[in-house]
């Protein structure tokens, strides 16, 4: 142990490890609590891999968006058992504080198939028990949306998904969720995350004498049906001839999306053998990387389409909240769409169908995030919708302002434009189900008229204009990734652009504050009342349908950027319009990135 420890000190020295790394490992090599991780850390200090310790130790893991997410490894900067305990310690402390005389109703934990997924909740549930917080558990993986409706059907006080959804096969995270089936708020996560800080001690109690005391209880089968029940509640058209290529990616969706579609009558439904097996590794999904808004990931279900001559495509992710599709154009030739047209698409399609039967209601409500198209609102609007747009990028902010709608308004969809939906008022967190079902029955819809999903999509461009939609990303890399990424945020702020591609910029709005200031001038125009968050948009008409919203990712070292741009069919061409949405994008990135490359952080000091 000596010896180690005067390695370690060397490396401090050399400033290969910074003093929060050098402290926490010496901690980590010296405590029992730590005992499981120490051969594998005696390992790293032995062969000096001090870039892959520091990385590991050199701060905590962020509680962003919701909760935890990272790789899973050794280290206060990844996902493990420890750190996997030491969230809930901090959670089980912001719930005494704040809801002390609340305790008695309890937290739901739901898990999906990845790696460990089994074994974070056990050691979550674990902690809340030591905590004397009862917790009621799945006896098997469950879909996050499920998670969603147990804690409103329920009545309990809160939630736990243990997911890292879309990501690669290394990741895992911890999700929380509020007393209304709602992610919680970054006010709430705030202070979470300051609860993180003040752990001085993480209690744990063994799983099974926790089951004996009743402090760790099953939830009933009967919640199952109930939420089934509920996903299909939101049918709209009663025809079912359509032939559907279904792939859950190797997740939960085979137990959840798969038997619903079943339920509610369509028959003809062609499952993707090789990637219908639980299985945290996702082996045959092109890359191991299962997240529906690739268009690689339908590579397998596109050729089994085409060979069975099929009429959609449905694919949900690992943790089934999420949920693309593909289908052919008239010609054909099959593709994806991304999560703004299988908005625009679905949004229209389940309007109109409530609409056409009646059962469209007085004051219809529309939610969306504000980098999700502004056709979803031109189409809801066409049907009497209000639209709430200003949204945050996160789910959670639409199932907030879902759940707090004036009585006299009736919450019909939400979306983003990360294949994110919510059709149903008996949960507030996207699901893969309901969507499933509306997009199925989309398919039987257009088949009934002797067209594709595709062909539908080019009568909403002819009715409302074409939009051009784009993201890019890119990941940090280096130590303080998150902390150089703000600070670039802070001098774009300070030097703001008044033209990107040769684009006058009209207006910019800054979500730090609301501010929104004229593009040219920096004249204070008005102040919004929207959520505050880390989001520069600029516009470049005025009415807000030609825009690039640029913002830091909460959970993940990325910066993201959203364009939209918004053109008339009959004067310029979709090529032309896609150009002029590429050239912005490119000219934003270019212009952020020389603001990168001057933006340092010691995280050594």
């Amino acid at each position: 142990m000596d010896a180690l420890v005067q390695k370690l000190a060397v490396a401090y020295k050399a400033k290969k490890l910074n003093k929060t790394a050098h402290d926490e490992i010496r901690k980590w090599l010296s405590k029992p609590e730590f005992s499981e991780f120490v051969p594998r850390l005696r390992e790293d200090i032995i062969h000096e891999n001090w870039k892959q310790l520091m990385d590991k130790f050199y701060r905590v893991v962020i509680f962003g968006t919701g909760g935890i997410r990272g790789t899973m490894d050794i280290g206060t900067n990844r996902i493990n058992n420890y750190t996997i305990r030491w969230a809930s310690q901090a959670y089980a402390q912001y719930l005494k504080k704040y809801y002390p005389t609340r305790l008695s109703r309890g937290i739901a934990i739901a898990y999906d198939s990845r790696n460990n997924s089994e074994q974070f909740m056990r050691e979550t549930a674990r902690v809340l028990a030591a905590n004397n917080i009862n917790v009621h558990i799945f006896k098997y993986y469950r879909a996050t949306p499920e998670l969603s409706f147990t804690v409103r059907y329920l009545g309990l006080l809160g939630g736990i998904v243990i997911t890292a959804s879309h990501n690669p096969p290394e990741f895992n995270g911890y999700k929380v969720y509020d007393e209304h089936g709602v992610q919680v708020l970054p006010e709430s996560g705030l202070k979470i995350e300051n609860q993180f800080k003040t752990v001085n001690n993480i209690v744990v109690m063994p799983f099974d004498l926790a089951i004996k005391q009743g402090k760790i209880l099953y939830i009933n089968d009967s919640v199952d049906a109930a939420f089934a029940k509920s996903a299909r509640s939101v049918s709209v058209y009663k025809g079912r001839d359509v032939k559907i290529v279904y792939s859950p990616l190797h997740g939960v969706g085979s137990q959840s999306v798969l038997p619903v579609l079943k339920s509610i009558g369509f028959k003809d439904i062609i499952e993707v053998e090789e990637q219908m097996s639980l299985d945290g590794n996702f082996p045959n999904v092109e890359g191991n990387f299962p997240n529906p808004e690739f268009p690689v990931v339908y590579k397998e279900s596109i050729a089994i389409a085409k060979r069975s001559k099929a009429d959609i495509v449905i694919v949900s992710d690992p943790d089934a909240d999420r949920l693309g599709f593909a289908a052919p154009d008239a010609m054909g030739k099959w593709r994806s769409l991304s999560g703004n047209e299988g908005a625009a698409l679905m949004g229209y399609f389940y309007m109109n169908a409530l609409n056409e039967s009646g059962k469209l209601p007085a004051s219809p409500v529309v939610i969306k995030t504000s980098v999700t198209s502004e056709l979803v609102r031109d189409v809801a609007e066409s049907f009497g919708a209000e639209v709430i747009g200003d949204l945050l990028v996160g789910f959670k902010f639409i199932g907030e302002r879902a759940e707090n709608l004036p009585k006299d308004k009736k919450f019909i969809f939400g979306c983003e434009e990360s294949v994110g939906y919510l059709f149903s008022n008996d949960y507030r967190d996207k699901g893969a189900e309901t969507p499933a079902i509306v997009a199925a029955e989309l398919g039987a819809w257009c088949k009934s008229k002797g067209i594709t999903p595709l062909d539908l999509l080019e009568t909403i461009y002819k009715k409302y204009g074409y939009y051009a939609e784009r993201l890019y990303y890119r990941e940090i890399e280096g130590f303080g990734s998150f902390e150089q990424m703000n600070m670039a945020m802070a001098k774009l702020r300070k030097n703001l652009p008044k033209a990107i591609a040769s684009k006058k910029v009209v207006k910019i709005i800054d979500r730090l504050n609301g501010k929104l200031r004229d593009g040219q001038t920096g004249k204070l125009l008005e102040t919004r009342k929207w959520d505050r968050g880390d989001m520069l948009t600029f516009f470049f008409t005025d009415d807000e349908r030609k825009a690039i919203h640029v913002r830091p990712s909460g959970t993940e070292p990325k910066m993201k950027y959203y364009t939209s741009i918004k053109g008339d069919l009959a004067k310029k061409t979709k090529e032309e319009i896609e150009s002029e949405a590429k050239q912005i994008e490119q000219d934003m990135v270019k212009t952020f990135e020389k603001i990168l490359s001057t933006t340092h952080v010691n995280v050594f000091d």
